[in-house]
């Protein structure tokens, strides 16, 4: 009865921010399928070309941006997508504590038969039940572009190719003629799934180490402000180590290196749907198997939900301001 108090409160706390979130991820992920299809795909790969010394900041290779199911995995990679989950996890995980302690309702709500435990799993299991519907959001409005969208390619002309110099030479001087397909007979929208799941990774290992912060301070804007100085100084270090051969050794070091959503559209799309799930096997320029990197952003989520909650229940609280 007391748990369905502290859902009520809590879903009602972050309905409007969810809302929010929701609606942009939705629309951003339909609008974002539909540019794509905007783009000529011959075209798009003469530009690239020229962008080829810069293929180790992408996160992927070209190759795999020159089909229409690259472009569309992009999506996940897309800063308004990462944005709206980081300011979710950042805002709930920070509100746990720090938040209700700073609006000087946590005595209140402490004064009921309700542990502080039972406090903090009730926040994490609205938290992480909107965690995982703003990703499949994402997923959705993805499907929904990929249904929606039609796109038009340009048919070569019909060649020969001139024997001992290898050269291919077209038979006709009109133009290309163009054709209309839907999109969804070029991208199959279940090679996303994986790519969700990573996503919803990421955002779980925000949300427990903003809850960890929220845990130990009383000030929510210090709780905010300590998560995002540490969501940038890992930015940081993953950026030097894209750059730079020597600095390598900092992706080791910081949670951006897990986050492949290209990597398991990629390996779905060569190896079968079941590839980005295997334990067992690997590929080539990832060292771990493709679900093992979801896995450690999850088991470090949940050793930073499992330290708040040590914090929290060890820690004197301050009287209300």
């Amino acid at each position: 009865m007391r748990n369905r108090f502290l859902l009520r409160k809590y879903i009602g706390q972050s309905s409007l921010l969810f809302l929010s979130c929701g609606a942009t991820l939705f629309a951003f992920s339909w609008i974002r399928v539909w540019v794509v299809s905007l783009l000529d795909m011959g075209q798009f790969q003469a530009i690239l070309e020229q962008f080829r010394e810069f293929e180790k900041f992408a996160p992927i290779d070209f190759d795999s941006l020159f089909t229409y199911t690259g472009r569309v995995g992009m999506t996940f990679d897309e800063p308004i997508v990462i944005l709206c989950i980081v300011i979710w996890c950042i805002a709930r995980g920070s509100d746990v504590v720090s938040g209700e302690l700073g609006r000087g309702t946590l005595e209140m709500v402490l004064a009921q038969p309700i542990s502080r435990t039972q406090l903090l799993l009730s926040h994490a299991a609205i938290s992480v039940l909107g965690l995982a519907l703003l990703c499949l959001l994402v997923w959705a409005g993805v499907g929904a572009g990929v249904y929606a969208t039609e796109v038009e390619e340009s048919v070569p002309p019909p060649t020969i190719r001139i024997p001992f110099f290898e050269v291919d030479m077209p038979l006709t001087i009109d133009k290309p003629e163009k054709q209309t397909l839907r999109l969804r007979d070029r991208v199959d929208v279940h090679l996303y799934a994986a790519a969700t799941f990573n996503l919803f990774a990421f955002g779980f290992f925000v949300l427990g180490v903003a809850s960890f912060f929220s845990s130990i301070d009383r000030y929510r804007w210090r709780t905010v402000g300590a998560t995002v100085a540490l969501y940038i100084l890992q930015m940081v270090m993953y950026g030097l180590g894209k750059a730079a051969e020597s600095l390598n050794y900092l992706l080791s070091m910081t949670f951006f290196s897990c986050y492949k959503p290209q990597k398991m559209v990629l390996a779905a799309s060569q190896e079968g749907l079941s590839a980005p799930w295997s334990l067992t096997s690997s590929f080539d320029d990832m060292a771990l198997s493709p679900l093992a990197y979801p896995l450690i952003l999850i088991s470090l989520g949940l050793i930073s939900y499992l330290l708040a909650t040590v914090c929290f229940n060890k820690r004197d609280l301050p009287a209300p301001l």
